[in-house]
């Protein structure tokens, strides 16, 4: 342990730099803050990576600054095996949007509110208070809100701010509903720190609630996930929002992270119950995703759907419930989150030399871009776990652990990553390879490759992805405890003997 308060450090630090940038009148200067300010932020969340130590009991790296009168509520942050990766993925994904973003997308504004939303995002994963948790929670979505209603006033965005806000406040109501009413049930009962998740996991949740309070965390975070049918905010926000927003608010699975952290260990009866629905819904939503991903010609909607369609499998995998498929799970939100920043990454850049991103204007840019036809071929077979990757070893543990419990439904899994693949193919072919027309000629003539903070982004990423491939164990091991803590929970309720740990690949 260490009296250094590291993980307030951590949240507090980019919201600072977000102030800071309001007496940055430069472009150019307001980009070198944020990009200082970021890959601080990321050099803390890997301090705290090295300081953590597997298998311990308990949050580690606890900061507690004591309780808010009359409230109870505790502001109390601290980290798990499960919440320790997620700040680095969180870190790491904010600085490559600021560094490797469009210059034209990244204003002072726009930068702000991507560094509020870091800050508010880290906070939600280390608090260790149920209304401080849900506090973070709302505070992800107030810039972004902020934002969208500025860039939406143009009339054809005017859907994004309506679609965007409709579906964030039925992701957040439920959430606050929930944290009143245990919060009402724990001062009734004359507990101290009614909302200490600690103790809510002790206490548990009445009998006459647990069907209620179930269904309302399980909406919150099924909105956030982009669940199918609730994902329709997600390409919308992808094709038509703000820059990075879509992937700062999915792509760190904030979502998946309050069924792990929260919905699991308070509700494990009510989780075991509705196993069968939630694979159901799952495996519907991956394989959904999957299709209106395969049926799009505009290559951000694409990767809009592709996010849907690994939200599913992520959902299928963790309702399976055993050792192999919640490791798999885990694993496959870090390999999908670095993979689809990649691919974005370049998409954006696409979009921002040749003014669109609709694949039927594209083709023939490997000519022109080689280094962006590369990165986006290797970026894509990332994503639906090539043999060598981090997400092959994710799908891959994720399958296994399927399979082993219900035969059938490893089929349609394998399905969705099959039509995924040919979905990035089809994009490649048609984007990079073939002729072009004369109309395209005179556009794409003048498209230049990568710069040099573009590729070392996606390179980086890639290496990533690709070392972690070769070498998964240490994110194995870190969420090790945590993973069979869950599955044993659950295990309990269902009468049956928890599985054995899964081995590093």
């Amino acid at each position: 342990m260490t009296s250094l308060p590291l993980l307030s450090m951590l949240v507090v630090l980019p919201a600072l730099g977000a102030v800071a940038l309001s007496w940055v009148r430069q472009p150019a200067r307001a980009r070198q803050v944020s990009v200082g300010v970021v890959a601080l932020t990321l050099a803390l969340a890997g301090l705290a990576i090295v300081l953590f130590r597997s298998g311990a009991p308990g949050p580690q790296l606890v900061d507690t600054w004591g309780q808010v009168p009359g409230l109870g509520i505790l502001l109390q942050l601290g980290v798990d095996g499960a919440s320790v990766v997620a700040l680095s993925l969180t870190a790491l994904l904010t600085l490559c949007l600021v560094a490797a973003g469009p210059r034209q997308a990244l204003d002072r504004h726009t930068l702000a509110v991507l560094l509020l939303t870091e800050s508010a995002t880290l906070g939600f994963f280390c608090a260790q208070d149920l209304a401080l948790l849900s506090a973070f929670w709302v505070a992800t979505l107030i810039p972004a809100g902020v934002l969208v209603s500025r860039s939406a006033r143009a009339r054809p965005e005017s859907r994004t701010l309506l679609t965007f806000r409709t579906y964030m406040l039925a992701g957040t109501l439920p959430l606050l509903g929930v944290t009143v009413l245990l919060g009402v049930l724990g001062w009734r009962s004359g507990v101290e720190a009614p909302f200490e998740l600690a103790g809510l996991m002790a206490r548990g949740v009445p009998g006459s609630w647990q069907t209620v309070v179930f269904g309302l965390l399980l909406l919150a975070a099924c909105v956030r996930m982009a669940v199918v049918p609730f994902h329709s905010w997600l390409p919308v926000l992808m094709g038509r929002g703000p820059f990075g927003l879509s992937l700062l608010l999915v792509n760190v699975h904030a979502g998946l992270f309050l069924l792990v952290r929260v919905v699991i260990p308070l509700l494990p009866e009510a989780w075991a119950a509705g196993e069968t629905m939630l694979g159901a819904v799952g495996l519907f939503c991956g394989l959904y995703g999957a299709v209106l991903a395969l049926a799009q010609v505009d290559l951000r909607r694409t990767v809009g759907f592709l996010l849907v369609s690994q939200s599913g499998l992520m959902l299928a995998g963790l309702a399976t419930m055993n050792t192999q498929s919640v490791a798999g799970v885990l694993l496959q939100s870090v390999a999908a989150g670095v993979a689809l920043t990649g691919l974005k990454l370049v998409v954006e850049a696409l979009g921002a030399r040749t003014g669109t991103t609709d694949m039927t204007r594209l083709g023939g840019l490997v000519r022109k871009a080689p280094r962006m036809a590369t990165f986006f071929f290797l970026l894509s077979f990332a994503t639906v776990g090539f043999p060598g990757t981090l997400s092959f070893v994710g799908e891959d543990l994720l399958l296994h652990g399927v399979l082993e419990a219900h035969p059938l439904v490893a089929l349609p899994l394998l399905l969705t990553t099959a039509i995924c693949a040919i979905t990035l193919f089809r994009a490649f072919q048609k984007t990079f390879l073939g002729g072009v027309s004369q109309e395209q000629k005179s556009l794409l003539d003048t498209v230049e490759d990568l710069l040099p903070r573009e590729r070392v982004a996606a390179l980086g990423l890639f290496a990533l992805v690709f070392v972690g491939g070769l070498l998964p164990g240490p994110l194995l091991r870190v969420r090790e405890h945590e993973v069979g803590k869950m599955v044993g929970q659950v295990a309990s309720v269902r009468g049956t003997p928890a599985p054995a740990h899964a081995g590093s690949h």
